[in-house]
């Protein structure tokens, strides 16, 4: 690659982290201008880094946004993933038991 990515450093823009139950996210807006030089795959590390990106280790380029060729979609795994209830569980735990009114009577009625 030739120097035009350097000079456009400046100009890459970077979303503020998202993230789910799994993943943390982030996209990465190139200037319009490096859209021709950038490859229509998914860029390894070294790739991105060639065009002058800047995050640290452990993001993995999974996707660019459709409508504007420019975002690059980034994500890497959370140390600890957030367990997560199977989709359709909605078993909730038991409510604990509460004494029965009829026992409070009874001891009442004894002490009268």
């Amino acid at each position: 690659m030739d120097q035009q990515p350097i000079q456009h450093i400046q100009h890459i823009t970077y979303s503020t982290k998202y993230q789910d139950a799994t993943y943390e996210y982030r996209h990465v807006v190139l200037p319009s201008q490096l859209t021709a030089i950038v490859p229509r795959h998914l860029l390894a590390e070294h790739e991105w880094r060639s065009l002058g990106l800047q995050q640290s280790r452990g993001w993995i380029h999974y996707g660019f946004y459709a409508p504007e060729p420019n975002v690059l979609l980034f994500r890497r795994k959370l140390p600890n993933p957030v367990p997560r209830p199977p989709e359709g569980d909605v078993t909730a735990p038991a409510p604990a038991a509460q004494p029965s009114t009829d026992a409070v009577t009874d001891n009442i009625s004894t002490f009268m």
